[in-house]
């Protein structure tokens, strides 16, 4: 969906908010989908004194696994960003500024490159998630599973009494 924003940079004081659904169900983390509804975007674009800022706010739950212990999670974010927009930039691509070729900005491609790089790369059920056994596959979380605690390579005992001691 593009924003037409071209009233708004063209007259100073104009404001203008639109909402609107973003498809970003194609955006996939560890080969599940991240997104399983669309995140719902609210523009708000304001002109004072010919300086023109574009508010979005991104609502959206994220349906991921904990890295852990696989155990699913939902998170509700709720998440806004501030871009100032300029129809073109002097020079070098600046990335200070959000640049509306013919006055417009692309909702899709905003919202993935807002969104994408404030999402952690790995997500916990909670900070002492304790993972799966190695052996059994057992979600430790709920309690020991029972199988016997491998000693390790029996070469590096040596170093183990080191550490013990």
């Amino acid at each position: 969906m593009k924003l037409d924003l071209n009233r708004v940079l063209e007259l100073p004081g104009e404001a203008d908010v639109v909402t609107a659904d973003v498809d970003l169900t194609t955006v996939k983390h560890a080969g599940r989908p991240l997104f399983t509804a669309p995140v719902n975007v609210t523009a708000k674009a304001v002109n004072r004194a010919g300086v023109v800022t574009l508010d979005c706010t991104y609502r959206f739950t994220l349906h991921v696994l904990c890295d852990r212990c696989l155990a699913p999670l939902e998170l509700p974010v709720d998440r806004t960003v501030s871009h100032t927009v300029v129809r073109e930039v002097n020079g070098e691509d600046d990335e200070t500024f959000l640049v509306a070729e013919n006055g417009c900005v692309e909702l899709e491609e905003l919202a993935t490159n807002d969104i994408l790089p404030e999402l952690p790369q790995r997500y916990l059920c909670r900070e002492d998630c304790r993972g799966l056994c190695p052996t059994c596959g057992k979600n430790l979380n709920e309690g020991p599973c029972g199988c016997r605690e491998d000693s390790g390579d029996p070469r590096m005992d040596v170093l183990r009494r080191l550490l013990e001691n």
